[in-house]
């Protein structure tokens, strides 16, 4: 049986945008599948992306689906600037 997964539409149009809808998403997800779409996306504040990588790692070691899609310019620098690989969220084998 394969479970579709939740999205949730990461809407941050600039640095200083709120995380709590991304967090209370997260909160409401769990034991699920989920996919974060990027499109919205302008920048990707440090702070989303240690959220976005715990939710990571909590997710898979409980072998459940994560992904990230839609992952523009602005997040792969964000990506690039704190040390990661651009691809990061695109290749389960760098997770």
């Amino acid at each position: 049986m394969t479970t579709e997964p939740q999205t949730h539409v990461l809407d941050l149009p600039n640095a200083f945008a709120e995380l709590t809808p991304l967090i209370s998403f997260l909160n409401g997800a769990r034991s699920q599948p989920i996919e974060i779409d990027c499109n919205k996306v302008a920048m990707m504040p440090s702070r989303c992306l240690q959220v976005l990588l715990g939710a990571e790692q909590q997710w898979r070691s409980e072998g459940l689906g994560f992904s990230v899609t839609n992952i523009n310019d602005g997040c792969r620098r964000a990506l690039s600037l704190l040390g990661l690989e651009t691809n990061r969220f695109e290749d389960e084998d760098t997770a």
